[in-house]
């Protein structure tokens, strides 16, 4: 909990208090208190809102209690859509803070709002929410990205890797799932570090290669 409880500085302390403890009770009257719905854009050193907080923390009724309260939809927008100074949006932080069900509601919430652009954002190291999924062994989070968002598929992180790639990376076979996924969207990245590609990727941990090869060829990603 230490790495939650950060030192403020705009952000309110009550309400800073409230994020931590996932207290929506106390976080609702600081609302109303204030007359101002702003108060919960708010930061503290990190570059953190109430919401990256709650997110970080798991506090996943916070969080929906949070984004039920403004009626403005730009101070809505820009809960979802403000980054900390790693460049994350909340939804990049539930993700790598382990907190898959509340990084699935986040998702689901910028969907249904056509937030595509939370989605598809990029850390400062240009991972996006599937490399971080897919790198924590969150498969069905992962899933779920690629059916809500395909072109997540086409980044690359500022190692050169795509998700493909970190994906048959993984010493797991469940990953087969995602692999078979992302060959199957038009531009999607197989690229990999030092100028590797997915096909390298499976045969560095004893994945099939040859199957792979198959695979990535009669998808035109490999020449």
């Amino acid at each position: 909990m230490a790495a939650c409880a950060a030192s403020t500085a705009t952000i309110d302390w009550e309400l800073l208090e409230a994020a931590i403890s996932g207290d929506t009770r106390s976080m609702k009257m600081k609302y109303m208190d204030s007359h101002d719905p702003t108060i919960l854009l708010g930061k503290n050193p990190q570059g953190n809102t109430c919401l990256h907080i709650s997110s970080m923390c798991g506090h996943l009724e916070f969080c929906k209690d949070v984004l039920s309260l403004p009626q403005d939809p730009t101070v809505k927008k820009k809960l979802l859509t403000t980054v900390n100074v790693m460049n994350e949006t909340p939804l990049l932080t539930a993700i790598t803070s382990g907190h898959v069900t509340l990084a699935a509601f986040l998702l689901k919430y910028c969907h249904e709002q056509g937030f595509s652009e939370v989605i598809l954002k990029q850390d400062k190291h240009k991972c996006n929410a599937l490399h971080h999924a897919i790198c924590n062994g969150h498969k069905d989070l992962a899933l779920e990205l690629i059916a809500t968002q395909p072109a997540l598929s086409k980044d690359v992180n500022k190692y050169g890797e795509s998700p493909m790639y970190i994906a048959l990376m993984m010493r797991d076979s469940k990953f087969t799932d995602i692999f078979e996924k992302l060959l199957g969207i038009d531009g999607s990245s197989h690229s990999g570090t030092y100028g590797y590609n997915a096909l390298h990727a499976a045969i560095r941990n004893g994945n099939p290669g040859e199957n792979y090869g198959v695979q990535l060829r009669s998808h035109g990603k490999l020449a």
